[in-house]
Parts: C-alpha cells; structure tokens; sequence
C-alpha cells in the first residue's frame, strides 16, 4: 500500500470518497433550500437528484470494487483521518453554538461551510486526492461569499453555502466516479 502522501490510492477510495461527496451534495442542496431566491429551487432540486446519482454511482462502484483494499484500512491513514476530522467536529458544533447564542443563527451554514472546505485541504493529502484540494478550497470561498453576501443583500447565507457547496460537492463527486471508473 502507498503512503498517504504517495500515489493516488485505489479506486475503491475514490468510489467510496464519490458515495460521500455525493451525499454531501444533497445535504448540501438541501440546506440551500432553506430559504433560497425563488429562481433557485429548481437548480437546488435538480443538483439534490444529480447528488443522489452521484452517490449511487459511487456505492456501485465501491460495491464492485469491494476487497480491493481501502486507504482507511492503514492504521496510519485511520489516525491522520481522526486528527483532522475531530478537530473538524468541534469546530462546526462550538461555531454554530457560538453563532446561535449570539443571534446570528443565519450564520451557521457558511461557519460548517467554511469549516468543511478547511478540513478538506489536509484530508487531501491523507488521501492523496485532488479532488478534496480543489473542493476544499472551493467551498472555503463559497463560504466567505456566503457570509459577504448575507451581509450584504436580502440573499439568505444558507441558501449561498448550500448552493456552491452543493455544487462542488457534486463536481468532486463526478470527478471522483469518472476517476475511479478508469484507474
């Protein structure tokens, strides 16, 4: 097996990071849908059905692929997963507790926005997958847009973060099915 920050992984790897990039996509989308500009709803729907299609694809790529070896199965890339991914949950939950005792409740979709596409860029390099890099600091921006643009029109954060959030979840997901597809 390659060290984490060696060769891309296997494809099952890239499979299953498609079944939850997907399934972040739709949750995504659907927090988007909270209180979006009435234009948006059918673009929200229709990236909440291309997730599900995503995630679908991926599952069914895993499943094919199911004994070929996961990245998570080295105890290394088990310890580095939980030394970003605990950090991770922290963040989110004091964020949004802080944001909700303050009055800014409106705020809490980009602060897990923005915490996601942060832990996206070390959990790139456990992985060795680009995708996660390029996700990761997609979402970053699309959560300081999120925040920018709550601030500075009638346009709900939620509906921002849940949007591009959406759609690069989507996009990393696709990626991560085509690549696992031919690897």
């Amino acid at each position: 097996m390659s060290s984490p920050t060696g060769p891309p992984r296997h494809a099952l790897d890239r499979a299953v990071t498609a079944l939850i990039l997907g399934f972040a996509a739709m949750m995504w989308f659907g927090w988007g849908q909270a209180e979006p500009p009435g234009s948006w709803r059918i673009g929200l729907t229709v990236g909440t059905f291309a997730s599900i299609a995503v995630a679908g694809a991926g599952g069914a790529r895993a499943f094919a692929l199911r004994g070929s070896g996961l990245a998570m199965a080295d105890p290394l890339v088990r310890r580095r997963y939980w030394l970003v991914v605990g950090p991770e949950f922290a963040a989110c939950g004091i964020g949004a507790g802080i944001l909700a005792a303050t009055g800014h409740p409106a705020y809490i979709a980009h602060w897990i926005l923005l915490v996601v596409g942060i832990h996206f860029l070390p959990l790139a390099r456990v992985f060795s997958t680009s995708e996660l890099t390029w996700a990761g600091l997609v979402l970053t921006v699309a959560a300081i847009a999120a925040a920018i643009t709550g601030a500075a029109t009638s346009v709900a954060p939620s509906a921002v973060a849940g949007g591009f959030g959406g759609l690069a979840c989507l996009a990393a997901g696709a990626t991560c099915v085509v690549r696992a597809r031919t690897s």
